[in-house]
């Protein structure tokens, strides 16, 4: 099964969430089969949630790198698409879903790959539901 992740969902793991639980079932549940995909935008949010996470104490430089390295043992698969096909796709999906464009790129990777979307955002999460896309949930 082919599985996308959103920067809300992989968050929990190391920053405090009422889900973080529920997450860690989730990542505990994947085999060696699962296919994880998160889009190329996944990395530079990652990248802000780290910076502002240091920024504001909660994080210390060592944590950080700490939290790269785990995430990098995922060996998740990064989706590249880009151009203007695919921006005139992102930008119907935010209308006709109510999303902000940087969530709707989670909603149409889970769609063009026929996946589950693993997030955290009420917004995304409630358009999967109209979308027809799985969500992940704890087993």
């Amino acid at each position: 099964m082919i599985n996308v992740l959103d920067c809300s969902f992989c968050a929990a793991l190391f920053l405090p969430h009422d889900k973080s639980g529920e997450v860690l079932r989730v990542f505990r549940a994947f085999d060696e089969a699962a296919e994880v995909l998160v889009p190329v935008c996944f990395w530079d949010e990652m990248t802000e949630l780290l910076s502002a996470g240091l920024a504001r104490g909660r994080l210390k430089h060592s944590d950080v790198l700490e939290i790269i390295r785990l995430l990098d043992l995922y060996h998740f698969g990064t989706d590249v698409s880009f151009g203007a096909d695919h921006t005139s796709h992102i930008l119907d999906l935010s209308q006709l879903y109510n999303l902000s464009p940087s969530a709707a790129v989670y909603l149409e990777l889970a769609v063009r790959k026929k996946a589950a979307l693993g997030t955290l955002n009420g917004a995304l999460r409630a358009a999967c539901v109209k979308a027809g896309v799985e969500l992940l949930r704890k087993p």
